[in-house]
């Protein structure tokens, strides 16, 4: 059972370590600004990538006794990419993985990988993260993927070979969305994944008990919403279109009273005021998806992804200083949010 644990968490710290505030992927992070097709960074705005955890793995695989291969993943993780088809070479990605979300398919293994002062010690450091620098195109579409991973607050230098991503389409939602699968191997020493002097004792066949190599496979699935589409879609009864169509027949002033009586009369989630932002700014309406943003905050103040609402609507309007501020207010509350550091570091390319 031991050697079981210990090889699952080798796997897992190499998988992709996320760390809290004191080991994450720094947002101010220096990435490639060259594009081979020469894309411009801030068409980005407003159209970032979200990875779906629900239906993308991130898993590891390492070699026990030196030939039976130990499989695990992990279930909980936060990702951000820009992507733009025509031009691979501009992609950025920032993931955060949560350590204590490793599974092995064994509770006591897991419990064992997660223990404090060994292997993943989820405690002290909770975070797993990869960050992108540099893609490098390859022929037939596919490409390295060269980021900084941190597991256990150590940073290092890792590129992972990714297959030619499938062509963009649409969801049942009418969302766009696209998959890239890739793989890289690590050394869990690097990290000080370690369990303890046997796992790294060398056996009479001259292979170690449990690899210091470990290979971790990546399948991403990465969502970005379509909202004309969700307002073309949806019935006359549709709270979020008769607000919408309510602003455009009548105007901001008369629309944010509308969303005033519907807010007292428990009709009006946070959901809602985030979709009809969204849309308004998809209309180019970005005055008036600020005010319904700030509206937002203001009813929902515990909602810190109001912040990065307002920084992405500000930076529509080319207020890059307030729109930075506003992701940074995100990150003091949440220092994992993806989201926050991608836009901070396309801030960085469009100023």
């Amino acid at each position: 059972m031991k050697i079981l644990i210990c090889i699952f968490s080798i796997f897992i710290l190499c998988a992709c370590n996320k760390n809290k505030i004191d080991s994450h992927s720094n947002s101010e992070t220096e990435i490639n600004t060259e594009s081979s097709s020469g894309t411009d960074f801030s068409s980005f705005i407003g159209n970032d990538y979200l990875l779906d955890d629900q239906h993308s793995y991130l898993g590891f695989k390492i070699k026990y006794f030196g030939y039976s291969p130990v499989r695990g993943r992990f279930n909980d993780f936060d990702g951000t990419l820009f992507y733009n088809p025509s031009d691979p070479s501009s992609l950025s990605v920032t993931v955060f993985v949560e350590a204590n979300s490793i599974n092995t398919g064994n509770e006591t293994r897991d419990n064992d990988l997660k223990r404090e002062g060994s292997w993943f010690d989820v405690k002290t450091y909770p975070i797993i993260s990869f960050s992108s620098t540099k893609v490098i195109p390859k022929p037939d579409g596919e490409f390295d993927l060269v980021g900084t991973l941190t597991i256990k607050g150590i940073s290092k230098v890792d590129t992972i070979a990714f297959q030619k991503p499938t062509k963009l389409s649409k969801d049942w939602a009418r969302n766009d969305q696209v998959d890239f699968t890739g793989k890289t191997i690590i050394n869990r020493q690097d990290f000080n994944v370690f369990g303890g002097d046997f796992w790294s004792s060398i056996m009479e066949n001259g292979l170690t008990q449990l690899s210091d190599e470990v290979e971790i496979e990546i399948e991403i699935h990465a969502r970005k919403a379509d909202y004309q589409a969700r307002y073309e879609d949806a019935d006359s009864l549709d709270i979020n279109k008769i607000v919408l169509d309510h602003i455009k027949s009548n105007g901001m002033d008369a629309g944010l009273s509308y969303i005033d009586s519907l807010f007292q009369h428990e009709q009006l989630t946070a959901g809602k005021l985030s979709s009809i932002g969204y849309t308004l700014n998809n209309w180019k309406m970005h005055e008036e998806a600020l005010i319904v943003f700030n509206k937002r905050l203001e009813y929902y103040p515990n909602k810190i992804t109001s912040w990065n609402q307002l920084g992405i609507t500000k930076l529509f309007l080319k207020n890059y200083p307030e729109a930075k501020d506003n992701f940074k207010t995100t990150l003091a509350a949440d220092s994992t949010d993806s989201r926050s550091h991608e836009y901070i570091r396309l801030i960085n390319l469009i100023q």
